[in-house]
């Protein structure tokens, strides 16, 4: 278990979790050897478990258990496959059925896809661990600087402001609070995320009603966006010395580029 502020008696008194996912084209970079350790390592945080969810893989496509991590730092790995996503969506009280905008041509974006993880991961962690508190990071997002683990100090915004729904590491920008939600990396409370409307309450219906881009309406983001202007929640965004960032770009080989000086870092 994971301890907000550590204790000098080295004893926990709340429990957080680490979740992180996997689609198939991306295995092959989670799966390097020490690519899993480095994220879940970056936090600098005693999770209590860590949750890997794969989707979009088949049968035959799964990968061999040659792959798969027993522990990362005696912290146990729990392996989700979510295999039905439509079912999964409904089990997790999503209205699939509501009309959503799809692209023709941005097929990076599809709403089904990234909303299913956080759920299903939040289900988890809730049941198994009885969490307080959970993580979630897409496998190409780590934390690359902090004084301090960024999710001690996030549990203490959780708990000094109530209204602060998610608490984001620093994504380059100023420290702030705000509604525009980003679903790279974040903590939130666990019971309290698997109670969230996220059936877009106050949506219009149109993208082209708002200045973001269409798909983010549908997305998870987009519908943590949803319930927070309902419920007069926010996403607290720490500053920049709390900095993650998104390994979007890849090298020749394929793997991750981690040259941060490119970025100005």
């Amino acid at each position: 278990m994971g301890q907000a502020g550590g204790g000098e008696d080295g004893s926990y008194s709340v429990i957080v979790d680490f979740a992180t996912f996997c689609y198939a084209g991306d295995a092959h970079r989670l799966h390097k050897p020490g690519q899993l350790e480095k994220q879940v390592e970056s936090n600098g945080y005693p999770f209590n478990k860590i949750f890997v969810i794969y989707q979009g893989f088949s049968n035959s496509n799964r990968p061999d258990k040659t792959f798969y991590h027993q522990s990362v730092n005696d912290i146990p790995i729990y392996i989700v496959w979510v295999d039905d996503i439509d079912k999964t969506l409904i089990d997790n009280g999503i209205d699939i059925s509501k009309s959503q905008y799809v692209s023709d041509v941005d097929k990076a974006h599809t709403w089904k896809n990234h909303v299913v993880n956080h759920l299903v991961a939040a289900h988890y962690s809730q049941d198994l661990s009885k969490s307080d508190y959970i993580v979630f990071a897409d496998n190409d997002c780590w934390m690359i600087k902090q004084p301090m683990s960024w999710v001690e100090v996030g549990i203490e915004v959780l708990k000094a402001n109530p209204d602060a729904f998610i608490v984001s590491p620093n994504d380059g920008e100023p420290q702030r609070i705000t509604q525009v939600i980003s679903q790279q990396m974040f903590l939130a409370r666990t019971d309290e995320f698997r109670q969230a409307d996220f059936n877009q309450p106050g949506y219009s219906g149109n993208p082209r009603d708002y200045p973001e881009m269409p798909e983010y309406h549908a997305m998870g983001e987009g519908r943590i966006h949803y319930h927070c202007v309902a419920s007069g929640k926010y996403r607290y965004v720490l500053p920049p010395e709390y900095r993650y960032f998104h390994h979007n770009r890849l090298n020749e080989d394929g793997t991750y580029k981690t040259n941060y000086s490119d970025y100005g870092l």
